[in-house]
């Protein structure tokens, strides 16, 4: 059964197509069939996917007129379809939350992050979608993120316990067509990418009633 998640934030740099390459290609490399929907306009997955020429990770470049097509097509032919939205098409991101499984909502540890959640989980919320946020960019240390965590609870934000730091790897990598994983399996960034990855698969599974 092929599942679909959408990564969407409101606000700008949050590193949502950052987080969704991560995903992809540890999904793929533990060969799943994996397909990347590019729906957003600034077009950064289409061109990660060109750098990177991968024929296991197809990146199909949508628009808001084919996106439901375009997205119940990736759905035939793959296990796991990721779709990177923008942040603020409104009727696009509805329109895409019917066709979707879950919602990831990347937040870097500020208020900032923590209150444009909110639009999208309300979102979500009103088409009966699951979602999660993933804590990004997240600092070795500082009172911030917990400050954010409870900002981003007040707001009924289910968290994941998964989090990515704020590390080089993860920009690095994208900038190279690749994850973080590639570049050292060993490293912190690919254990952090990892374990979200289990994180969200078993969130799937118990969803489906898997």
């Amino acid at each position: 059964m092929s599942r679909t998640i959408l990564f969407a934030q409101q606000k700008g740099g949050a590193g949502k197509t950052t987080l969704l390459v991560q995903l992809a290609v540890i999904w793929a490399g533990e060969g799943r069939r994996v397909a990347l929907l590019d729906l957003d306009p600034q077009g950064s997955l289409t061109r990660w996917g060109a750098l990177r020429a991968d024929p296991a990770l197809p990146v199909i470049e949508s628009a808001e007129w084919r996106a439901g097509t375009d997205l119940r097509r990736a759905k035939r032919e793959a296990d796991i379809v990721l779709a990177d939205c923008p942040g603020a098409a409104d009727v696009l991101l509805r329109a895409a939350m019917r066709e979707a499984d879950l919602v990831l909502v990347p937040a870097q540890p500020s208020a900032m992050d923590a209150w444009a959640t909110a639009a999208t989980l309300e979102m979500a919320r009103r088409e009966k979608t699951p979602a999660r946020v993933v804590l990004n960019r997240v600092p070795p240390r500082g009172g911030a993120v917990e400050q954010s965590v409870a900002l981003l609870r007040e707001q009924g934000a289910e968290i994941l316990a998964s989090r990515l730091g704020q590390r080089v790897a993860f920009a690095a990598s994208f900038l190279s067509g690749r994850a973080a994983c590639e570049i050292s399996r060993a490293s912190a960034a690919a254990r952090e990418a990892r374990a979200l990855a289990g994180e969200v698969l078993a969130l799937l599974d118990a969803e489906g009633g898997a």
